[in-house]
């Protein structure tokens, strides 16, 4: 006699629903993509209890006609896959939310199930009614068109399955977490969400854009500008079809989950880490570690670049070129950064900034080094006392110091690697009056705890107070110099009057050895002596004032640290690295936080951050700026 045996419809069902329906949610998320697919224009959503009582979902979409509401109870009935002589190809681009035909049988299997629907040319509509997976009435009735199916007693026939859910709290928040997925995946689709009789979100359709409805949504958290995705200028595709747009909450907005961050592809709300990774990289620079970015990405492919039928649930997806998807996000989110940048610099410096091009991008790359003998004013950054040696943060910034035509100079030498190599580098003098004039629009009023620069600027009549991060800001300024003067071989360097020698472990002789290269690409050259003895003759300019053996030991423990594992990819393992090592470096080599300056030296620096491509925050995350308006401080202290 057979030991195996064919499981009847119904237990079929219920080991189908315990993959498809998961708790409440599974169950509005299912009907609310049917709905979609439907073409619905407006979805009502009625929640009692913990949605074990009722779920109602509400559309005005299609409808059934008698056959098809009796079919779509049947397992693997949809009419969502077009009809192929190759079964591989029907799966091959699923342009619809819905296709496997599983959501309604598990769905009735598992709890009381009545389906009412319409389409329009028929004078009435049908209803049925099932009990847990067994059919009890189908007759005619009048109703609307579209469809209405009602959950009730949801696993009431599975006790064991009821005791798993979470508390009502719990979810409620992850029904209402669907219910806003696709109120953002489609925007124009009004929906209307009800709890207990309450009204919780009601969208009119047709009348919201993508940025109105994240605006709701985030509203506690989106006060500020957003970080646009979509690029108006330039084709958002690419050569393979890949098109991204969204937007991102600013820098400074993040959470410590990425629970805020929600992924679309071709309008399905996924769970995707390659994708969550690929904008977290984009943000780098901008994220305080341990952050998250908070915010909607769309992404969109041709249907047969992306396989989603991977699990039930369909959150789960493959890409057929994810490293495409990958690097189509990380540019997508670092050009809005760009903008965001751009809009930044315009509220803070006014309008006049778009026919100025800023002073680092004009003396860049040919970077000009000379020294000064004479006309030597007050230093800007040293923690020792002022010196020919010491170097000022005009210098630093744009890897050039301005002189008086009496002065003696002399163009950078260029060795055998393109690196390029220089004296000490001469003290800070005031910029010439052809050079771009220190912004009228932000007027310097003083220092608050020699740490922050308190500014007064105006803008159409409103008059707003402004709080800048010294040392932030004069970090992030010399943080993307840097880069731009490592990408093309010019950090300037500074070479020993008296070479410094010492002793290397084992241990950073060969990190030294392996990463040669790079090393001397960053201003530092270190040769070997004899035995374990390697000798210092040039660190780099902007932290000359730093001991050498400290500069050398710095940086080899930053090759070998054993954060940048293999796990990331060499390539992009490596340029984290150096991004870290540059911002060490700016770090260094920053005004320090109790360090006082005068007004012509705030000045200065207010010049540097208009100059600047990114200021607003620094390499670390930490933001550089705060505007209080007029009216915010009016409030303060109860003025009218």
């Amino acid at each position: 006699m057979s030991k195996i045996k064919i499981l009847s419809e119904h237990l079929a069902n219920q080991i189908a629903a315990g993959e498809v329906i998961e708790r409440p949610a599974s169950v509005v998320k299912e009907l609310l993509e049917n709905s979609i697919d439907a073409d619905a224009s407006h979805v009502q959503i009625e929640i009692e209890g913990s949605g074990t009582r009722l779920i109602r979902v509400i559309d005005d979409g299609v409808g059934m006609d008698a056959d098809d509401a009796l079919l779509c109870l049947e397992r693997h009935a949809t009419s969502k896959l077009t009809e192929s002589s190759d079964d591989g190809n029907r799966l091959a681009a699923i342009s619809s939310l819905g296709f496997r035909g599983e959501a309604i049988p598990s769905i009735a299997s598992v709890a009381k199930m009545s389906i009412t629907s319409r389409i329009e040319n028929d004078p009435l509509g049908t209803r049925i009614e099932v009990r847990y997976g067994k059919l009890l009435k189908v007759y005619e009735t009048g109703c609307n068109k579209g469809t209405v199916i009602e959950i009730k007693d949801l696993f009431g026939n599975l006790p064991a399955r009821k005791k798993f859910l979470k508390s009502l709290r719990t979810e409620l928040f992850h029904i209402e977490e669907v219910v806003r997925n696709y109120s953002l995946a489609n925007y124009q689709l009004g929906i209307t969400y009800t709890l207990n009789s309450n009204r919780v979100l009601d969208f009119a359709a047709n009348t919201d854009s993508l940025e109105d409805r994240i605006k709701m949504f985030y509203s506690k958290s989106a006060a500020g500008p957003l970080v646009s995705l979509q690029d108006h200028e330039t084709s958002a595709s690419t050569t393979d079809g890949i098109s991204i747009k969204g937007f991102l909450l600013s820098p400074e907005q993040t959470f410590s989950t990425g629970t805020r961050l929600r992924l679309f592809v071709n309008g399905r709300a996924v769970k995707d880490r390659m994708m969550a990774h690929a904008v977290h990289e984009g943000l780098s620079g901008y994220l305080m570690k341990g952050r998250s970015a908070a915010g909607v990405v769309f992404v969109t492919v041709p249907y047969d670049m992306v396989d989603v039928n991977v699990h039930p649930t369909k959150q789960e997806i493959r890409f057929q070129h994810p490293h495409s998807i990958h690097e189509a996000i990380v540019s997508a989110v670092r050009r809005g950064m760009e903008k965001f940048q751009q809009g930044a610099k315009q509220t803070l410096f006014g309008s006049n900034l778009a026919a100025k091009k800023t002073e680092a991008e004009n003396r860049f790359p040919h970077a000009e080094t000379k020294t000064v003998t004479k006309n030597v004013s007050r230093l800007w950054n040293s923690p020792s006392p002022p010196s020919p040696e010491n170097i000022s943060l005009k210098n630093i910034a744009g890897a050039t110091v301005t002189t008086s035509d009496s002065d003696t100079t002399f163009l950078p030498t260029v060795n055998e690697k393109g690196v390029a190599t220089a004296e000490p580098v001469a003290p800070f003098l005031r910029s010439a009056p052809d050079e771009i004039p220190v912004p009228e629009s932000l007027k310097p009023i003083g220092q608050f705890m020699d740490l922050y620069l308190l500014c007064e600027a105006k803008r159409e009549n409103e008059s707003y107070l402004v709080v800048i991060d010294q040392h932030a800001v004069h970090e992030r300024i010399l943080f993307e110099n840097l880069k731009k003067q490592f990408s093309a071989s010019q950090i300037p360097r500074q070479s020993l009057l008296f070479p410094r020698m010492l002793e290397l472990t084992p241990e950073y002789a060969a990190v030294l050895e392996r990463h040669r290269e790079q090393i001397q690409q960053l201003g530092l050259v270190a040769e070997e002596f004899g035995g374990d003895n390697y000798i210092i003759k040039a660190v780099p300019a902007v932290i000359s004032h730093l001991d050498p053996e400290e500069i050398l030991t710095g940086i080899l423990m930053e090759f070998s640290g054993p954060e940048y594992g293999q796990e990331k990819g060499r390539k992009r393992s490596d340029a984290t690295r150096l991004d870290d090592i540059l911002s060490s470096l700016a770090c260094k080599a920053a005004i320090k936080a109790g360090q006082n300056l005068n007004t012509l030296e705030m000045q200065e620096l207010l010049k540097l951050m208009q100059e600047s491509r990114a200021f607003t925050h620094c390499p670390h995350g930490r933001p550089v700026v705060r505007m209080f308006s007029s009216a915010d401080i009016k409030k303060w202290f109860h003025r009218s």
